[in-house]
């Protein structure tokens, strides 16, 4: 009974089950760190399809914006691959949101809020008046 609680209360190898207990909490934080970073670059990249797809949508029209934007979307790869965009025209203004999900570098899913990024513009038009007058 005595060797027995002699050797339950030896420390020998207590070092190695900390330094264990220690790497895998950095690695958890250093995960966090990576899931935290590819979200703020999806954001980033859905904030500036949507400032460039309702820079198209002033001038061009609601689809012509959709498409720029989603152009923009594909040539961020990955980040951009969960996002989609749509256009509303409300008076003179058109507005793009991209909205979609960041991508996960790991295979744990984590409770991440969508990514939602919009712009507006006011719609590059001549009043009826002017274009009559512009139009030969």
């Amino acid at each position: 009974m005595r060797s027995l609680a002699r050797r339950l209360g030896e420390e020998r190898g207590q070092t190695l089950i900390e330094g264990l207990l220690a790497l895998g909490l950095v690695l958890l934080v250093v995960a966090f760190a990576a899931e935290a970073i590819a979200y703020a670059h999806a954001r980033s990249v859905a904030a500036a399809a949507a400032q460039d797809g309702v820079r198209t949508a002033a001038a061009a029209g609601p689809q012509a914006g959709i498409d720029r934007a989603d152009a923009v979307l594909a040539a961020a790869g990955g980040a951009g691959a969960a996002m989609r965009a749509n256009a509303s025209v409300s008076g003179n203004e058109v507005t793009v949101t991209v909205n979609g999900q960041a991508p996960g570098l790991f295979a744990v899913p984590l409770i991440l809020p969508a990514v939602v990024a919009s712009a507006s513009l006011p719609l590059e038009q001549y009043p009826a008046d002017e274009q009559a007058v512009a139009a030969p």
